[in-house]
């Protein structure tokens, strides 16, 4: 059997997905291309499931409804060779839904279910860290909420883990330090909120210094969309551009770019290796359709992205 090297503690939920020529204004109806429902995951699954198609064998720590969303997070946590020891089906929970409004030009917005208490409990969650002394990697967000995947990145650490915390949704400001955390994803928008200042002239470098110095994190990676990416840790940041494709569908990308992100460090990857890697992959991912179905495998990801060119960029300054 394969030693679990990442453990991710996120959240499972179920999405209706729906395409639209362009977004509705504010008190227009208007009519979708498709709808489906059943190919979008929480953040937490995509993760796990994108780990496991890039062979990094993961666990998903998650408490879920016994319910049809529950099995079909479970058919393809399983199908990705995820351990799902601590993956809990109950009768007296709810699997969460939302809803993925896709418009043509691949830009989506997300509506997320109503905010509640995480089902898992800080003894449940420690406990099954220890449950897997070899892991290497926790991987967690604040899709649950906010306290325990920070209280977990904390205790993995001590572990000797190394984290990485993905900070969306960012539905109120941080308050706990994050001297705990070795990476903290953010895109642009949450990297402005947690900047505590404005855009405005300022550099996106900047806006990533200021989000370390303010938080605490060791290094903060910062996805700017189709540009690329920075990575900012104590000696400076770096700019890394993305590479060319035509987007489908963006919805996967952030989870998908976590996840490669954290296959690079695996593999022995530097931080700037890693980054580039991220972005490779993502751009792969962006250029199919739909969420948690469009992950590809390693081989799947090399070779559809063997002729892809990098933009030519310099965002970051």
């Amino acid at each position: 059997m394969d030693t679990v090297r990442a453990l991710v503690f996120n959240k499972h939920g179920i999405g209706h997905m729906t395409r639209v020529a362009r977004f509705p204004r504010p008190g227009e109806t208007i009519r979708a291309l498709e709808w489906r429902f059943g190919e979008d995951a929480g953040k937490g699954t995509n993760v796990a499931v994108a780990l496991g198609r890039l062979g990094i064998k993961s666990a998903f720590v998650c408490k879920v409804g016994a319910d049809d969303g529950g099995a079909l997070g479970a058919k393809w946590l399983k199908g990705a060779g995820v351990d799902l020891k601590h993956y809990k089906m109950s009768q007296q929970l709810t699997t969460d839904i939302g809803l993925v409004i896709t418009q043509s030009d691949g830009e989506n917005m997300i509506i997320g279910s109503a905010q509640h208490p995480c089902y898992t409990s800080r003894e449940e969650l420690f406990a099954a860290i220890d449950d897997y002394p070899e892991a290497e990697f926790f991987l967690t967000g604040l899709e649950i909420d906010q306290r325990l995947p920070i209280e977990g990145c904390r205790y993995a650490r001590s572990r000797g883990m190394t984290t990485l915390l993905n900070a969306s949704p960012l539905t109120d400001e941080i308050r706990q330090p994050l001297d705990c955390v070795d990476y903290l994803f953010v895109n642009a928008l949450e990297g402005v909120q947690l900047s505590g200042a404005e855009k405005k002239d300022r550099s996106w470098y900047q806006i990533a210094e200021l989000v370390r110095r303010r938080h605490h994190p060791k290094t903060v990676v910062m996805t700017l969309g189709a540009k690329g990416c920075i990575v900012c840790r104590g000696d400076g940041g770096r700019f890394f551009a993305s590479y060319e494709a035509t987007c489908v569908d963006s919805i996967a990308a952030g989870d998908g770019f976590m996840a490669a992100f954290a296959a690079g460090l695996a593999w022995g990857m530097t931080d700037a290796e890693a980054a580039d890697w991220a972005n490779r992959y993502s751009a792969v991912v962006v250029s199919r359709k739909g969420a948690i179905l469009s992950y590809p495998t390693l081989n799947e990801a090399k070779e559809i992205s063997g002729s892809f060119k990098k933009r030519q960029a310099n965002e970051g300054a």
